[in-house]
């Protein structure tokens, strides 16, 4: 009985792996598999990765790595989960969530107040469709709602541009 134990717990203990990745994502397959080395020397090339629904991303070299095991065999691995601590961001405030790219720092920031926040390293967002705002848009000082105009002529005449409120 306790040769059954000791398989048992052996299986058990082979079911997790966290390890690194070594290699660039392979994505010529239907589904991306990654190589990844594992506490002890062992190397696990092919390891399929399967992500959440309706997100996408693509993991580098030097990443963590969360491999299940099915049945504690290890030529049988699936990766769930992959991270990256080197460039994670460590600003958040308790219970906010954040989308960000690791090596640019843009970032979709849900914050605790409530507030969204877009900021793209480089300065620029691309919208491709319909901006439907219900509020006030405000863009370097100026309301789109409730701006004034400098330099207004009387009658027919032009006005100057907004100004910042």
């Amino acid at each position: 009985m306790s040769m059954v134990m000791t398989r048992l717990a052996r299986r058990i203990s082979m079911a997790l792996g966290i390890g690194r990745q070594t290699a660039d994502t392979n994505e010529s397959t239907s589904t991306p598999t990654v190589q990844v080395a594992l506490n002890g020397g062992e190397l696990r090339s092919d390891v399929p990765m399967v992500q959440l629904y309706g997100f996408a991303s693509r993991s580098v070299p030097g990443s963590d790595v969360i491999v299940v095991f099915q049945d504690g065999d290890r030529s049988r691995g699936v990766a769930v989960a992959t991270g990256d601590q080197r460039n994670r961001p460590t600003d958040l405030q308790p219970g906010e969530v954040c989308v960000f790219h690791p090596q640019t720092g843009s970032r979709i920031w849900m914050k605790a107040d409530g507030s969204i926040a877009i900021v793209p390293h480089n300065g620029q967002a691309l919208l491709d469709g319909t901006l439907t705002v219900t509020k006030d848009v405000i863009a370097n000082g100026v309301s789109l709602v409730n701006h004034l105009t400098s330099d207004v002529q009387p009658g027919s005449g032009q006005s100057g541009p907004p100004v910042a409120t």
